[in-house]
């Protein structure tokens, strides 16, 4: 038999080890930084003396003569702004010189509440070059995911947090997961820019929001001004129609931006078309509150031709609903089986609707208010007022009649007439 030698490949992640690794350097982090900051005060301008005074191609040999703690000092107090330009890239390769992922991870986090400070970015950069899998983020990410991911929005050449952005954008993750996995912080200015900028570029998707859920982003939404937030319902709102719309973000945006049909010009942001797709959602939650199911299946079919709608709200007002068409008005009575009266719409604005405010119908009772609206004149003053009158029976086919007469009406026959 001959020999064969068989060499095997192993390939080791020590997943647990890397675990306990940064949950020793967080605690210990922790504590170096309270030790810096109780010393800082009397530390802190010795070093940053020393690095004034030293040339570039001496930093590193000052770093040298540091320890842990100066690092940890130099860390607390971060960035130097004050400092020329000069200064703050020498206390950049001073950090890099000392690199730890505790003192890293601190810069991180500073960064996030000054993302657009050109230094910090350095600095970060700076330590992606001590640390290519980027550990000091302490990511819940793999490291070798963390790396491939977060390599290219270092680099950006626009910046971080444009980079992180992008990130976003490609590889479309969860947004509250994304942040939470590279633990960017809750209310801090880059979460605010990262979460914003990615409504913004997402929320004209029909699968954003049920990738992010509804109540996280109606809770993102909230925080934003006026001003924000309308740019941002503009986008969700411009891109769908109103069978679209999700009642959670609807419900805020009136709470917000008051109903357009009492304050019109909280909503003038949006393009006409799209205000008419938000007026045909509010005539459709009209029609879903007053209707039981049957009649509200039906009378939806007609949304995209109803006009308006209005109801009577009251005290002894009986429950009635007047549904706008172009030519014509439908007046449906709150009980189911209660004939459905058809009057032309320029004679129903002039002689029935301005009944429901005249002093003899507020002083009646209900059952006579209800009575009032109920006229079978054909023409009153000359003007055509009275069409038709129906009935939702029989039970299981009023639906196919009412259907034949509305499809009459809408071609201008208003003299059709079926045998009952």
């Amino acid at each position: 038999m001959d020999e064969q030698s068989y060499i095997f490949h192993f390939a080791f992640t020590p997943t647990k080890l890397s675990e306990v690794r940064k949950k020793v350097e967080e605690k210990y982090r922790d504590i170096d930084m309270l030790t810096a900051s109780q010393i800082s005060y009397l530390r802190l301008p010795k070093i940053l003396e020393m690095i004034r005074n030293t040339a570039e191609d001496r930093l590193e040999q000052l770093a040298s003569e540091f320890n842990r703690r100066d690092f940890s000092v130099l860390t607390y107090s971060y960035p130097y702004s004050k400092e020329s330009g000069q200064v703050q890239k020498k206390i950049n390769m001073v950090l890099a010189s000392g690199y730890t992922p505790g003192n890293a991870n601190m810069i991180w986090e500073k960064f996030q509440r000054e993302y657009k400070h050109i230094y910090t970015e350095d600095l970060l950069r700076r330590f992606l070059l001590k640390d290519e899998d980027i550990s000091f983020i302490y990511s819940d990410y793999s490291e070798a995911d963390l790396k491939v991911m977060l390599l290219p929005a270092f680099m950006h050449k626009s910046g971080i947090a444009q980079g992180l952005l992008q990130v976003m954008i490609d590889k479309d993750p969860n947004i509250s997961e994304f942040l939470k996995k590279i633990k960017i912080k809750p209310e801090t200015p880059l979460e605010d820019y990262l979460v914003y900028e990615r409504l913004k570029e997402g929320l004209g998707s029909k699968g954003f929001i049920e990738k992010n859920k509804i109540v996280y982003i109606t809770q993102m939404l909230e925080k934003y001004s006026i001003e924000q937030y309308q740019g941002l319902l503009k986008k969700y709102l411009e891109n769908r129609t109103f069978e679209e719309f999700d009642l959670q973000v609807m419900n805020q945006a009136l709470k917000r931006l008051h109903d357009p049909r009492e304050r019109d010009e909280d909503w003038i942001f949006l393009l006409e078309q799209t205000r008419q797709e938000v007026n045909k959602w509010l005539v459709q939650a009209v029609l879903e509150d007053y209707f039981d199911t049957e009649r509200f299946k039906y009378w939806k079919n007609y949304l995209r031709v109803m006009v308006d709608v209005k109801t009577l709200k009251r005290a002894n007002d009986p429950k009635v609903i007047f549904l706008y068409f172009e030519n014509f008005v439908v007046v449906e009575f709150g009980e189911n089986g209660k004939a459905v009266y058809f009057y032309y719409k320029e004679g129903f604005d002039r002689f029935i609707l301005p009944r429901t405010n005249s002093h003899e119908f507020l002083r009646k009772g209900t059952s006579d208010r209800e009575s009032m609206l109920k006229v079978r004149d054909i023409e009153l003053m000359g003007e055509p007022l009275f069409i038709n009158k129906l009935h939702h029976i029989p039970k299981n086919r009023w639906m196919d009649r009412f259907t034949r007469y509305m499809k009459r009406y809408f071609d201008g026959d208003y003299s059709y007439t079926e045998r009952k």
